[in-house]
């Protein structure tokens, strides 16, 4: 590796608590890594939870057949009584690199934990823009030396849009994709074979158009008897249970927010950031699907939207049970994990960022309920292992003359890819190595526009072509 590209890891080394982790067990090949993470999900299974996890298995099983369709339930609850989610994708992002090379992590993890024929649950958070940087809005391709492609399917106005409030894709949003991009044979081909159906069509929305897309395109990347995934907005999943449990003043969310004495102490317990849980617990949306960051302060929610105007929710069960029916409020996705993850015992599978700060929100959660007096809670909620990860490695690089990028959907689309190749690249590269591949979207992510070196996209492309032979995926191509 040349000292330049060395100096961009070195960065995100010292930027990321779970990149520098990672480089401590550099050496442990992606096989292995992957069971240390179903210990992970074994240690967290041996804890008695607060709550039975079965209404989350039957929330997700009910909005899987509402989509989906009957045949895919059995499978489905099969792979959640596992009682493990990926949680690292954004909802919509299917084309990101990362995403698809740490679901097929996750599928590994998955095998150890003895389910290879089931679909696996994958739960992305819908709260995010479309132009977030995993690209909502269209579609990510990773041939280019110089950066990665950004192909729009949603019109620009629609960027700052939270994918969960997203219209559906139309007819006319395909035509002119396939209108500008149709001499891409790939993009051709996927607007085509996968968008172009009308029961994607009629779906309601981008986040349920999300889930029958996914199932097509995964089906259309891998090859017969490689893992299935079911990909589902987890807002919508956890909304019968969040409604439940703001009627039950047992659970920890209930007592949350409307226990004042719980509710001071988390005031006086802030993180290190200076944010305490209060206000990661809510969400809103203004009239155009923007989001509005919300803060739990006595019985209201406050916050303020684009226009820097002050927004405000009463929290009295009735008007909030009718405002998350709404989705005027989401769930924070700290809310989403308290629901899940420390009340129910399901672990969570998640990227660099996630691993770090579910950490820092299970201390501070432990922390508090221990000052209010509720040591069971606080207890069990420290033992979790709350580092499950992996989203930031990858393993299968796409090649194109003299340089090599990460390998997406569109990369693998002349495919499909038969799963043993995965496998074997799991056996056959360290972790580091696999931050190292995956370095382009890691760098991204970690340093702002203004700091990052010249031509460094084509650069470490350049140095994956020399570095990684072997790891460049041509099954399938043409």
């Amino acid at each position: 590796m040349t000292n330049y590209v060395l100096r961009m890891a070195e960065l995100c080394r010292q930027r990321n608590d779970t990149v520098r982790s990672s480089y401590v067990y550099g050496d442990m090949d992606l096989d292995n890594f992957a069971m240390l993470q179903a210990r992970k999900v074994m240690h967290n299974r041996r804890l008695t939870p607060l709550r039975d996890s079965a209404d989350l298995i039957n929330a997700a099983a009910d909005r899987a057949e509402f989509l989906l369709g009957r045949d895919i339930i059995p499978g489905l609850k099969k792979s959640l009584e596992e009682k493990v989610i990926c949680t690292a994708d954004h909802h919509g992002s299917l084309y990101c690199a990362q995403f698809l090379q740490g679901d097929f992590l996750f599928a590994l993890v998955m095998e150890k934990l003895g389910i290879t024929d089931s679909p696996l649950p994958v739960l992305g958070a819908g709260q995010v823009e479309l132009e977030n940087s995993t690209y909502s809005r269209g579609i990510c391709a990773y041939s280019s030396a110089d950066k990665k492609e950004f192909i729009p399917v949603f019109p620009a106005k629609y960027s700052v849009q939270l994918a969960s409030h997203a219209d559906p894709i139309s007819r006319e949003m395909i035509d002119r994709l396939r209108k500008r991009f149709g001499d891409i044979r790939a993009i051709d081909e996927i607007a085509a074979e996968i968008y172009e159906d009308e029961a994607v069509f009629s779906a309601q929305s981008f986040s349920d158009q999300t889930t029958l897309i996914a199932k097509k395109l995964m089906e259309r990347l891998i090859s017969p008897g490689g893992p299935s995934f079911v990909y589902l907005e987890m807002e919508k999943v956890i909304e019968p249970i969040l409604l439940e449990e703001l009627s039950d003043d047992s659970s920890l969310l209930y007592r949350l927010i409307y226990d004042k004495r719980l509710r001071e102490i988390a005031a006086a317990t802030p993180m290190a950031d200076g944010l305490t849980i209060l206000d990661l617990m809510f969400r809103s949306v203004d009239e155009k699907g923007r989001k509005i960051m919300l803060s739990l302060s006595g019985d209201m929610l406050v916050g303020s939207d684009w226009r820097k105007e002050k927004v405000t929710y009463k929290t009295d069960k009735e008007k909030l049970t009718r405002l998350i029916k709404q989705r005027t409020v989401l769930p924070g996705v700290f809310t989403e994990t308290l629901l899940l993850f420390f009340e129910r015992g399901i672990s969570w599978m998640g990227g660099m960022f996630q691993a770090s700060y579910l950490s820092a929100w299970q201390k501070n959660l432990a922390d508090l309920l221990e000052k209010a007096g509720c040591e069971k809670e606080s207890e069990l909620i420290r033992a979790y292992d709350c580092t499950g990860y992996i989203c930031g490695p990858m393993m299968a690089l796409h090649k194109v003359t003299d340089h090599a990028t990460p390998m997406g959907p569109v990369e693998i689309w002349p495919g499909p890819i038969d799963f043993d190749i995965i496998r074997k690249l799991a056996k056959g590269t360290s972790l580091w190595d696999a931050h190292m591949i995956g370095l382009s979207e890691m760098y991204f992510d970690l340093t702002s526009r203004d700091e990052r070196e010249d031509d460094w996209y084509r650069k470490i492309a350049k140095e994956l072509f020399l570095a990684y032979p072997g790891n460049m995926v041509t099954y399938g191509r043409e």
